[in-house]
């Protein structure tokens, strides 16, 4: 598994360090309004892919690796995505048609373009991740690099630079997946002949009872971790929200190993639990946040003892008093990794419904609180409603991953 995990971590951060590439170009290229549109597009694709990852890629990544004979569940919920992406497509284009949106054929069709074939490249990473087959993965994100380097090449060395336009980065980040997916695509196919389309709800029902929940678990989730953003800026304006949002610049890129390990673990786990081998899922569930609990201690400890010299450096005048954002992100992105580490053993054990619960108390007391705040005008202190929220989240999945510590209260362990 160490080897799976460093090609995941790999994968991960040739990813991660692409898209910051890209972010920084962006930035110094396009106007504020520009990038604000493309920034907007791009979160609206994570909000879809957490919408498959419920319905799609979560029961795959728990029930195939189970299951003795999963063939038949290879297929139904690869034929699922493929329909799940065709209604997708539709919507979306049907959507981006609104007269209030004031977008002409071109872009609509760029965009519900490179939402449609983002969602497969998902679906497809997660599959081959699911069947811990990662080389494929791994050279489909380095071709789709490659690929998007060639085009913009191709494209600069033809046109002004300040003529590159959202739409041709839509259009060149399509075809550059699409591209490197090729292979994976391929074997694909031979999946579609195993189901026929009329059987397909008969077949889904069984597995939709489990992603209903996880549905439900993924709107409290992005609600917990995004929905502050939207209440900050109501209740205290953009300038807060740019200073809360400048704290967190040091842990994004940590979540890249929880990334790397989840989408190793999770199958692992699912397998192991199916095996009955109980002792080992336990063992390799704590190891995973133990493993987390001192790399974020060390890190914490890095960044303070090189603070007096980082903070003139990256925030200079304009962010007074951010160590204590700083500060209370780190306490935040350790209780988020360790969440994460055993919301993906309860996710293995397909108990999405007890694991619902847990984001919705989540969520629910976290935005409670922060509604508090937002009335008493109190903006230094709203990311401890993130942080109260996954004590909340955290202590009760704790609760459910422990049968010895269950009260009465809580659902059942299968």
């Amino acid at each position: 598994m160490k080897t799976q995990v460093i090609v995941s971590t790999v994968d991960q951060g040739i990813l991660s360090a692409f898209n910051f590439a890209l972010n920084l170009a962006l930035i110094k290229l396009w106007q504020p309004a520009e990038f604000g549109v493309y920034s907007i597009v791009f979160m609206l694709s994570y909000v879809l892919i957490s919408l498959q990852n419920a319905l799609i890629n979560t029961p795959y990544s728990v029930l195939v690796p189970a299951s003795d004979n999963p063939d038949h569940l290879r297929s139904t919920l690869s034929l699922s995505n493929g329909l799940f992406l065709f209604i997708l497509t539709l919507i979306c284009y049907a959507l981006l048609h609104l007269p209030l949106l004031q977008q002409d054929f071109s872009g609509n069709l760029a965009i519900t373009t490179f939402f449609a074939i983002r969602l497969l490249r998902e679906f497809l990473r997660c599959r081959w991740s699911s069947e811990l087959i990662l080389m494929p993965v791994l050279v489909a994100d380095l071709l789709f690099v490659v690929f998007f380097l060639v085009l913009m090449g191709i494209w600069q060395s033809q046109h002004p630079l300040h003529q590159f336009s959202l739409e041709h980065l839509l259009w060149f980040l399509s075809l550059s997946q699409l591209l490197g997916m090729v292979y994976l695509l391929k074997q694909e196919f031979p999946l579609f002949t195993l189901t026929r389309w009329s059987a397909l709800p008969r077949h889904y029902a069984p597995i939709w009872d489990q992603s209903r929940w996880s549905l439900v678990g993924v709107i409290t989730t992005e609600l917990q971790n995004r929905g502050y953003i939207f209440i900050v800026g109501l209740a205290f304006g953009p300038t807060v929200v740019g200073f809360i949002q400048a704290g967190r610049v040091f842990f994004g890129p940590l979540n890249i190993i929880t990334s790397a390990w989840t989408r190793i673990a999770k199958p692992t786990l699912a397998k192991l639990h199916a095996q009955g081998k109980r002792q080992q899922f336990q063992t390799l569930t704590n190891q995973g946040a133990l493993g987390f609990l001192l790399f974020n201690l060390v890190f914490g400890v890095l960044l303070w003892l090189t603070w007096p010299w980082l903070q003139p450096q990256l925030f200079g005048d304009q962010y007074a008093g951010i160590g204590f954002v700083v500060a209370q992100w780190a306490i935040a992105t350790l209780l988020f990794h360790l969440r994460s580490t055993y919301s993906a053993a309860i996710q293995a054990q397909n108990r999405f419904k007890p694991l619902a619960m847990a984001t919705i108390w989540g969520a629910s007391l976290s935005l409670g609180i922060l509604t508090i705040l937002a009335l008493a005008q109190a903006s230094n202190w709203v990311i401890f409603t993130v942080i109260f929220g996954e004590i909340v989240a955290f202590g009760y999945i704790l609760l459910l991953f422990a049968p010895q510590l269950q009260p009465r209260w809580l659902p059942e362990r299968r």
